[in-house]
């Protein structure tokens, strides 16, 4: 080691301090690893905050928490019982269901016989007299009926059922099944036994329908539950950990293998990765309490980059021995300094998981930046004659000293670019960029819903009142213009509480119209059924005292368990001075007549219509605004700060990463691909990194070493993050493609970048050389 190259006192220091928080950073990594703390599985992770009324937000809760524990599987196969019985025990004993919905499931008729007086279906709430006596007789005479004349002479329970209950769900032997018309799919339904991202709990489901499927090949089954979805989402986080970690490391393994030839070298190279993955991986553990697996398959890219520092070191060191180190550090510290603004500006979003992804990568960076600056002086690696040679032939990569056609063609193409970039870029905002489950598995959960006619929870009416009673006549006012909508095809379907619970007005109403039926009717249906006199008496016997059926004994019933998800009870509304009571009206899929008829509908201060989907992609698309103008102000504000510093020569360091943006925004508009908000932050990490190879060209333009540097740094970057466009993650796939393009573009910028350098900053390098010398 030279003396200009030995570290001094205070940097051993360093060294040693540096070496002491990596020891407690490894402790602390040991200490939560035996916790057990859990990894975070979830998919909606990527999903932005959002700050709403307390009600909308209550609401949201609601119906997350409704759909989060919940599972249902459809069974279709030869002996049914015996299928559904399997399925159910491989269930139970894998432990990861607590209870199914069959289980203690109490038939509506039963539960609801105490309050049948008081529920009253068209056509017999305004048939006639004749009409009433006409449905009772043929009730009573029609084989296998289960009439009651006593309780029940005229069906009212059965007509309430058939009307206000028209599932699709029916009995098959004895077993709750729906019908697609052509077979027959039996539900088993539940609860989870724990959270649908606790990874033991889906291994543990997962296993127990392999092992089912596997003793019964033949029968088909479907899936409709988050915990399959955040099952999915976990496997494939760790399949492109290993494949793109993997990937990654293996290739930027055998690019520097085939350019230094020494192991010491690669390790030299390879410990800054490492040490920087220590330094992140426990500190972002412990910020945000837990890691999800989404922010492990971002960092493996962070490979690519922690490696730059270390490269641009030891090409340095190898190439120019005789030079001082002190000539890398000012170029190191404004690499790291422009791509922590890259990764840090995602910190300033409202998306959770994404905000964790960046701590991560800036975190292992700084710990990269550290060790190669505090560390690696300290090895004196010998070169290979084979990393000269290399360097030798790629510093030929440059534009001759005039080369008027190089440039017109690259005006040309800015200029087309920025004509493709005004008149054909597009953006998309599409929820799905946030979805990483399979096309199949939607589908899936799709097929389960349909054939259940269940809403998705993706849209919903809010609707609140000072009590129930008038909460209930709110909902009441609702029914026609739904019903109507959903006659003319323009919403498949609804739920709301009153349609189980008329509200006490009703009640009333119906109550007094069987009083005047029974009063009126009674005696002559008796007569004519040829049933004894004394019928009479007991049949009214019942009427003199009917309870009020409320929305608290109904959600109390099995039959009305599936509707506490539309209850919230009380809510602080933002215009109320007291609480109200709130309820939600959920909703089918809806076209774009209902939309509007659904917007109007929520025109009353007690009425309010939430679309999810059009929120969240409303709020992506605001997002990605706000992006594109950090981007934009980043832009500006590295023109200024590189003006100061390199004057005339500051369009060297900005014409790398700024022309791949462009290129890149360039080929978007091409190609049609819609600009999406994960696109921008793969432009901003192109920025970050293209920065460097702008600094290092400029900062040492005509150095070998530099250029060597450079290119290993850019074709390990698009080793590192180019892998990510093959995720399946579409967030991650649209970072990866374009840090794909833009890296690529940013490398073949770099020789215009280091253009005809030797009459234009020759003279200022030297006296630059000979200060630091001095």
């Amino acid at each position: 080691m030279s003396d200009a190259q030995r570290p001094t006192h205070s940097e051993r220091l360093a060294a040693w301090g540096w070496g002491g928080l990596l020891m407690g950073c490894a402790i602390l990594l040991a200490g939560l690893l035996s916790r057990g703390t859990p990894l975070d599985t979830r998919i909606t992770a990527l999903l932005p905050e959002t700050h709403q009324a307390a009600f909308i937000e209550q609401a949201e809760q609601r119906l997350t928490q409704a759909f989060e524990d919940r599972f249902v599987l459809l069974v279709s196969g030869d002996s049914p019982g015996r299928l559904v019985t399997d399925l159910k025990a491989r269930l139970r004993d894998s432990a990861s269901v607590v209870d199914f919905d069959d289980d203690t499931f109490q038939r509506p008729d039963i539960a609801l016989a105490p309050y049948r007086y008081r529920l009253l279906a068209e056509p017999l709430a305004s048939a006639d007299r004749e009409a009433w006596i006409q449905h009772g007789l043929t009730r009573l005479f029609t084989p296998g009926s289960d009439a009651d004349p006593r309780r029940d002479p005229f069906g009212l329970l059965d007509a309430w059922l058939e009307q206000r209950f028209d599932s699709p769900v029916r009995l098959v032997d004895g077993l709750p099944a729906i019908s697609d018309g052509e077979k027959h799919w039996f539900i088993v339904s539940g609860q989870l036994s724990a959270s649908p991202y606790d990874m033991t709990l889906q291994q543990r489901l997962t296993a127990a329908l392999s092992s089912f499927h596997d003793a019964h090949p033949q029968t088909e089954l479907l899936r409709s539950g988050l915990v399959f979805h955040a099952a999915a989402g976990a496997d494939q986080a760790k399949r492109e950990i290993s494949t793109i970690g993997l990937g990654s490391l293996l290739g930027i393994g055998l690019l520097l293998w085939g350019t230094f030839r020494r192991g010491s070298i690669l390790a030299s190279l390879l410990l800054p990765v490492a040490c920087g993955v220590l330094f992140a991986l426990p500190l972002t553990w412990s910020l945000f309490g837990t890691l999800n697996l989404l922010t492990l398959a971002f960092g493996a890219s962070l490979i690519g980059v922690a490696v730059d520092y270390a490269l641009h070191l030891q090409c340095a060191r190898l190439l120019a021995p005789e030079r001082a180190l002190e000539r890398v550090w000012p170029g190191l510290l404004l690499g790291l300094v422009s791509s922590l603004v890259a990764y840090l500006a995602q910190l300033a979003t409202p998306l959770p998981g994404l905000r964790q992804m960046a701590t991560f990568a800036a975190l292992g960076l700084v710990g990269a930046w550290l060790t190669v600056r505090l560390w690696l002086p300290w090895f004196s690696p010998r070169p290979h004659s084979a990393t000269t040679r290399i360097a030798t032939r790629l510093d030929r990569l440059r534009l001759p000293p005039r080369a008027p056609y190089r440039w017109s063609l690259l005006a040309l193409l800015g200029i087309f670019a920025g004509v493709l970039i005004v008149t054909r870029l597009t953006a998309n905002d599409d929820l799905r960029q946030l979805n990483p489950s399979s096309t199949a598995l939607i589908v899936e959960q799709q097929r389960v819903q349909s054939l259940l006619e269940r809403p998705s929870g993706s849209r919903y009416l809010v609707v609140t009142a000072e009590h129930e009673a008038k909460l209930l006549e709110r909902l009441e006012a609702l029914e026609a213009p739904l019903a109507k909508l959903q006659a003319q095809g323009h919403l498949t379907h609804y739920r709301h509480l009153a349609q189980a619970v008329p509200s006490p007005a009703t009640q009333q109403t119906n109550l007094e119209r069987v009083r005047q039926v029974y009063a009126s009717a009674l005696p002559e249906w008796i007569d004519r059924a040829g049933l004894p006199p004394t019928l009479l008496e007991a049949a009214r016997e019942p009427l003199r005292s009917v309870p009020l059926l409320t929305l608290e004994a109904w959600l109390k019933m099995s039959a009305g368990r599936a509707d506490s998800m539309l209850w919230l009870g009380e809510v602080s509304a933002s215009d109320a001075a007291n609480p109200e009571l709130a309820t939600l009206v959920a909703l089918g899929d809806a076209d774009e007549i209902a939309q509007q008829a659904l917007t109007r509908l929520a025109a009353p201060s007690y009425v309010h219509y939430q679309d999810r989907v059009a929120m969240l992609s409303d709020h992506l698309a605001r997002l990605r605004d706000q992006i594109a103008m950090w981007l934009a102000v980043a832009a500006v504000g590295l023109a200024i700060l590189f003006g100061l510093r390199y004057r005339l020569q500051a369009w060297r360091v900005l014409l790398p990463p700024m022309g791949a943006v462009v290129a890149t925004l360039a080929l978007f508009s091409a190609l049609n691909i819609g600009l999406t908000l994960f696109h921008l932050l793969g432009l901003l990490l192109v920025l970050g990194i293209g920065l460097d190879a702008g600094i290092f060209s400029t900062e040492h333009p005509d150095s070998p070493a530099a250029w060597l540097a450079v290119s290993l740094s850019c074709a390990s970057s698009l080793l590192a993050f180019g892998l990510l466009s093959f995720s399946t993650t579409p967030a991650l796939h649209y970072l990866g493609l374009t840090c794909l393009i833009g890296l690529a573009a940013t490398w073949a910028l770099v020789p215009f970048a280091r253009a005809d350098t030797s009459r234009l900053i020759s003279k200022h390098e030297h006296s630059r050389d000979g200060q630091q010398e001095t």
